[in-house]
């Protein structure tokens, strides 16, 4: 049987609300994790979404989170955006690895800024944060609106303390609330060269931040030193409210990394 080496999957809270119980799934070398609160401690739905795209054989994995809010409304706009384009994303991500990040970067503004998504989200109940990642060959790119996160763990980095990629912004949202209708619109990017050996890249809605213990875990999950089912089991034990959902992963990377000169 011929192995399928690309992968795509979409999800949100509206499809399946994960209210009282967490679910870890492995997706080939990825893990999802998705809780949507514990509903004795005042739970009653789950606004967080996820898109996941996978190419082994090209070597990237493409990962977006979101987080709404007053609905899921917002949130399945913009994956089922995003989602609508796949195949533009996997012609941009063929091409050599520069190219394909700079126009990667401008195909996530130009879907934003377009007129027809910005109609689209003045129609839409409530508000986004939202986390785009891609990791190709050598490089971490990602793009930010909100307050999810994203993670990159690596030993060499770690001894420095740094582990945490992007700074949650609060008051950035797209939706009915569009940061993307501003005159100048607010939202982070960035880039980062990993380091040679193994990285763990995790992206991660906030939910978790309700419980010290799985707070305190965190790292242990985004190196995979803990396994999704354990970090869930947390998240019940200590009755957070708030949804959490994450895409967890590593990679090895073989190119030699920058070193100061000596």
């Amino acid at each position: 049987m011929k192995r399928v080496e690309s992968v795509s999957c979409l999800w949100t809270g509206d499809q399946q609300a994960y209210l009282d119980q967490p679910s870890s799934k492995r997706i080939r070398h990825v893990t999802v994790g998705r809780y949507g609160g514990c509903t004795e401690g005042g739970a009653c739905k789950n606004e967080d979404g996820f898109l996941l795209w996978l190419d082994e054989a090209e070597a990237w994995e493409f990962a977006v989170i979101v987080d709404a809010h007053s609905s899921c409304q917002s949130a399945v706009l913009i994956l089922e955006t995003l989602q609508h384009h796949e195949s533009s994303v996997r012609d941009i991500l063929r091409q050599p690895l520069r190219k394909a990040v700079d126009r990667i970067e401008r195909w996530v503004l130009d879907i934003f800024q377009s007129d027809g998504f910005l109609v689209k989200c003045r129609a839409v109940q409530g508000e986004a944060s939202c986390l785009i990642c891609l990791r190709i060959e050598n490089m971490l790119w990602w793009f930010s609106v909100g307050d999810c996160q994203l993670f990159l763990f690596h030993d060499e980095l770690e001894s420095w303390g740094q582990n945490s990629m992007n700074q949650r912004n609060f008051y950035e949202w797209i939706g009915q609330v569009n940061t993307f209708e501003q005159a100048v619109p607010s939202y982070s990017l960035g880039r980062r060269q990993l380091r040679t050996g193994r990285s763990g890249i995790m992206v991660m809605t906030d939910g978790y931040l309700e419980a010290e213990g799985c707070v305190s875990a965190m790292p242990d999950l985004g190196r995979g030193q803990m396994s999704g089912d354990e970090f869930l089991a947390r998240l019940v034990r200590h009755r957070t409210v708030d949804s959490t959902t994450f895409i967890r992963w590593s990679v090895h990377n073989a190119h030699p990394a920058a070193l100061p000169s000596s």
